[in-house]
């Protein structure tokens, strides 16, 4: 199903609700800012950021977020890539007041096992602390959109990190299923799929789309770092499905 087209914003249905953003595999939540700049009242969202120096395995890292999760809103919560199966774990906690769940160029289940490939020849961790090139950054991540701002704002969010933390994350999620969960998920959902994700495949919304059979999916022309090269647009279509569940 596709979102309907641009209207106009319900700001005091949508204030009801508020946006809980949960990072990617940089795991700073820096990365949001062009998405947040959006919003008129940055106080309607939290980002959750995880340690920079040490890893969380999956099952703890839920129970992290938990504890910094506010208590006084319904809640949207937001998975941008890595923490997609995070978001869909919280997503089925009735404990929890969470009353909506955006998927951002992520996955259930990842379908590839690039990453398990290129760990046989380089351990990731030596992999991390090898400075990227541009012309990767550019190509797998901002694609087009692409430019120095947002380069040195990607590297600066990996540097944040420790190598090994970052090694760990991505073993990790590469090896993810949360499959077995998402027929448990009631409530409303968005998908928001990047045209030019070369990072996360076609395969992974499909995944999805069999678990969840009445997702909402918009389709966004950019590449795999979607929020950022194509925030008024991702905003568009975010806060249109917040007002309509608020």
């Amino acid at each position: 199903m596709s979102l309907p087209g641009t209207g106009r914003i319900n700001s005091e249905r949508m204030s009801d609700l508020h946006l809980v953003l949960l990072p990617g595999l940089d795991g700073t939540g820096k990365l949001f800012k062009p998405f947040i700049e959006q919003f008129d009242n940055p106080n309607d969202i939290t980002v959750i950021p995880y340690p920079t120096d040490t890893h969380i395995p999956f099952d703890a890292l839920v129970d992290y977020i938990i504890l910094l999760l506010p208590a006084d809103k319904p809640l949207v919560v937001l998975g941008e890539s890595y923490s997609g199966p995070v978001a869909i774990r919280l997503a089925t906690r009735p404990d929890l007041n969470i009353v909506g769940l955006v998927l951002v160029a992520t996955f259930a289940k990842y379908p590839a096992s690039f990453l398990g490939l290129v760990s046989r020849f380089l351990p990731l961790s030596i992999l991390f602390r090898m400075p990227a090139p541009d012309v990767v950054i550019r190509r797998y991540c901002f694609g087009e959109h692409s430019d120095e701002k947002l380069v040195g704002q990607l590297l600066e969010a990996i540097n944040d990190n420790r190598p090994d933390v970052l090694a760990k994350r991505a073993h990790e999620g590469a090896a993810l299923d949360v499959t077995p969960l998402l027929p448990d998920i009631s409530i409303p959902c968005l998908y928001l799929s990047a045209t030019g994700d070369r990072l996360v495949p076609k395969g992974a919304l499909k995944v999805i789309q069999t678990g969840i059979p009445d997702i909402e999916v918009a389709e966004i022309k950019g590449a795999h770092f979607i929020l950022q090269v194509q925030s008024k647009t991702c905003f568009d279509r975010i806060t249109r499905f917040m007002e309509r569940i608020g």
